[in-house]
């Protein structure tokens, strides 16, 4: 789950809280953008440089550990125990980490708790504190040879499949319910099938009609906000259409990037981890596959086998290409940029690149053309060309489409102007005058009645023989009787003949017209660029995108912000308990509070021993001190008459018995002092409760 998505489901003042929480106010980080700044990677860094020791220590044990998928306290403590990080300490560690928003947690009804990275901050954190130690290739885009041609990006293909939708008449009832024709020709603008998404398909809804990748960008488009579901039917929404195709080309991508990694990869153990170490590379540049591997080995040995499954997924989402170098080894490289840069920080579309008009009624048309022109251009011709320069033809029959939308010649030819910076070509503008004489003036009633609009287009078709063969009785000046089983032969020559008709039945027009979202009739104010706001990903479509697929599914959960840890030990991060000036009155001043001893008694230990300090035997020192360990308490002891606070993290075997070593409390953790003391050396000693184990479950 992404981080925006989750704070919708938190009270509104969960980011001013999680912003006030070491280690954010060291990076920067503020209340009102903390929910993009916990994903941005240079806040993360700079929070990174902030984190105590202990503390690093426990997030990257999560990371390797957990990745994006959720886990048990019970869980992590024994993890945490087997890496050498005391279970007591690493609890601790992990509720500073809920105190600063870095790990989220939910509760079912009966108290079980599930704890959890968002998949955009995996990414970040995972560049932060454990970066990859590998460089590109010297010499650029030119250092090896690509095994892939050129794939049009995810968003280019989304953009397609919902003007395919659009440009068909009709916004689909719902998932699960969109005509068999229609879906086809809707998945066939996706540069990928099904078997592009095969190790995924766990993941998709069953059932349903769709196959995985229209399915896949139908939850993209609403996890983006363009589609939302109104009395059981998804409808457009044109303002956050608008804002979506204005937006900078790189931003719509990474949106996208985050939404599919979300959705697939950081579901799955197998790519969790290699979905977000290859985020924090470089867009543009190779990078040598076999370096990529042994930092997996390194660090995620699990995730090494299937990267390149993942690489292959980008790949034909047109992300990502894999290469052969000079020496023969392979590499990969982004063709996106995964990263924001200054440059498109705004998020509005750079300068758009115009088309250029071919033979024939055929347009050239750039990927960069402004995405708003492309939109309409998807309705007024048909795409017969894909790449890099995508080809686009106009005809009698997509200019039907585009008069049934209510656009009209005018808004044709001024459209084709603003795209290619010039006046169409004259014989292009004819065709375009002749079709408006001619293109959509016909169509079919229930009735079985063709009507065409006027009697000069009726006596057009009656001379025509292939078409006359095919018409009943004429009846008056406009109307022909046909025969139902010959429609679909007559709507086939009346094209061939440059006069096709409507789609459609008349008493329908009115219903399957104007159903293409226009983007090009806001005003003025509208379309300035500091008034497209883009809607905010992960809105009110998102739990629909959900729903269409299965994964990580936290919904039957409740947001836990329960943080068992001080304000102060939240704030500070100090990752010790009170200084023993300030430990002695603080303990003394709860012992008549019934928190401390319920939380006494929480820890299962005696009673006495957290009291006071106290005479033990031998071997009870030895027992407090490993339990002490256990559940990250300090112990109090008096050696050679002097009261010292210890955090102790480790017990060890000596020949002549046992030794106890940690660090002392009274100095900055930056500074702490280092200890070992045989376990002989003090008599006299008591445990100390910290503050935030009153509240563990």
């Amino acid at each position: 789950m992404l981080i925006r998505e989750w704070l919708r489901r938190l009270p509104p003042d969960a980011a001013g809280r999680f912003a006030a929480a070491s280690p954010w106010p060291a990076a920067g980080a503020d209340r009102d953008g903390w929910a993009a700044q916990a994903a941005d990677p240079g806040t993360v860094s700079r929070a990174a440089a902030a984190l105590s020791m202990e503390t690093a220590a426990a997030l990257r044990l999560i990371m390797t550990r957990y990745g994006s998928l959720p886990f048990e306290p019970e869980q992590f403590e024994a993890a945490a125990s087997a890496a050498g990080l005391p279970a007591g300490i690493a609890a601790r560690e992990l509720e500073r980490l809920r105190a600063a928003g870095i790990v989220f947690t939910v509760r079912k009804i009966w108290g079980d708790r599930l704890h959890f990275i968002a998949s955009d901050a995996l990414a970040v954190w995972m560049a932060a504190l454990l970066p990859a130690e590998f460089r590109p290739l010297p010499g650029g885009r030119r250092s090896a040879r690509p095994l892939q041609d050129y794939t049009e990006p995810f968003g280019m293909q989304l953009m397609q499949l919902l003007a395919e939708l659009g440009k068909r008449g009709l916004v689909p009832p719902k998932p699960g319910g969109i005509p068999g024709r229609t879906a086809a020709a809707a998945a066939a603008r996706l540069s990928f099938g099904p078997e592009a998404l095969r190790p995924f398909e766990a993941r998709f809804a069953s059932g349903g009609k769709e196959e995985p990748p229209l399915q896949l960008g139908l939850a993209a488009a609403l996890h983006l906000g363009l589609l939302d579901e109104s009395d059981g039917r998804l409808a457009w929404r044109r303002e956050a259409l608008t804002a979506w195709l204005a937006m900078d080309a790189g931003r719509r991508e990474r949106e996208l990037l985050a939404f599919v990694t979300d959705r697939l990869a950081a579901c799955d153990e197998r790519f969790m981890h290699a979905a977000a170490l290859l985020r924090s590379l470089e867009g543009g540049a190779w990078y040598p596959a076999g370096e990529i591997d042994a930092w997996l080995k390194r660090h995620v040995p699990a995730g090494a086998a299937h990267w390149r499954v993942w690489v292959e997924v980008l790949a034909a989402f047109g992300w990502m290409q894999t290469g052969i170098a000079a020496d023969g080894d392979t590499v990969i490289r982004w063709v996106i940029d995964p990263q924001e840069s200054p440059e498109t920080a705004g998020g509005m579309t750079a300068a758009s690149a115009p088309i250029r008009f071919m033979p024939g009624a055929e347009l050239a048309v750039p990927p960069d053309l402004d995405w708003r022109l492309r939109w309409e251009l998807e309705l007024l011709a048909d795409r017969v060309q894909p790449g890099p320069m995508t080809g686009m033809r106009l005809s009698a029959a997509s200019y039907v489409r585009w008069v049934e939308n209510g656009r009209t010649a005018e808004e044709a030819l001024q459209l084709l102007e603003e795209a290619a910076g010039s006046p169409p070509p004259d014989e292009l503008e004819r065709s375009i005058r002749d079709w408006e004489a001619s293109a959509g003036r016909i169509g079919f009633q229930e009735a079985l009645l063709l009507v065409c609009d006027d009697k000069r287009i009726a006596d057009r078709i009656a001379a025509e023989p292939s078409v006359a063969e095919q018409l009943g009785e004429r009846i008056g000046d406009r109307h022909f009787l046909v025969d139902r089983r010959h429609i679909a032969e007559l709507r086939r020559r009346l094209a061939k003949v440059g006069v096709p008709a409507r789609s459609g039945l008349p008493e329908a027009d009115e219903q399957v017209r104007r159903t293409y979202p226009s983007v090009r009739d806001a005003s003025e104010a509208d379309r300035a660029p500091d008034s497209l706001k883009p809607e905010q990903p992960g809105g009110s479509g998102m739990e629909k995108a959900v729903r269409l697929l299965t994964g990580v599914q936290l919904t039957r959960y409740a947001p836990d912000l329960d943080i068992r840890l001080s304000a102060a030990g939240a704030a500070s991060g100090a990752g010790r308990t009170q200084a023993s000036s300030d430990s002695g009155r603080m303990h003394a001043d709860a012992c008549a509070n019934n928190g401390r001893m319920q939380a006494v008694r929480a820890t299962g230990l005696p009673a006495h021993w957290f009291n006071a300090v106290r005479r033990v035997h031998p071997s009870t020192r030895r027992e407090m001190v490993k339990r002490a360990i256990e559940i990250g308490a300090a112990v109090r002891i008096v050696r050679e008459g002097a009261e010292m606070d210890i955090l102790p993290e480790r017990l060890e075997e000596t020949d002549g018995g046992w030794r106890m070593l940690g660090r002392a409390l009274d100095c900055p953790p930056d500074q702490s002092v280092r200890v070992a003391l045989d376990g002989d050396s003090w008599s006299d000693m008591q445990l100390l409760l910290p503050e935030w184990i009153g509240g563990r479950k």
